[in-house]
């Protein structure tokens, strides 16, 4: 694997090789670990204000938190395809072209 270099705080790498003892990583491993679960919680769809809630939450995302979290997802993309806000391609819960088939349809989900 091909490696670039970069420039990071002080701070960052010091947390990062310090975290990254704890779970057998160096400390290039360990940004790349984060760096990774950034990149996936920004493609989840999840706003701040909702991975806060999820983290903070005494309890594990349960079904029922997370049916609720795609549901509003759906809504709120709906009504952006509707205003054309957005394409039917770019809605978030399509992939594969099945967003091209779709009939939007007064649906809550």
């Amino acid at each position: 694997m091909s490696s670039n270099s970069i420039r990071i705080g002080t701070a960052l790498f010091d947390s990062a090789r310090e975290e990254g003892a704890l779970m057998s990583r160096s400390a290039a491993q360990q940004i790349e670990h984060w760096a990774r679960m950034g990149a996936a919680l920004e493609a989840s769809g999840l706003t701040v204000a909702q991975a806060a809630s999820l983290l903070k939450s005494q309890a594990e995302a349960g079904d029922a938190k997370l049916w609720a979290f795609k549901r509003e997802r759906q809504r709120a993309d709906l009504a952006h395809a509707r205003s054309g806000r957005i394409t039917q391609d770019q809605l978030s819960w399509f992939s594969g072209g099945k967003a091209r088939k779709l009939k939007l349809i007064n649906s809550p989900y």
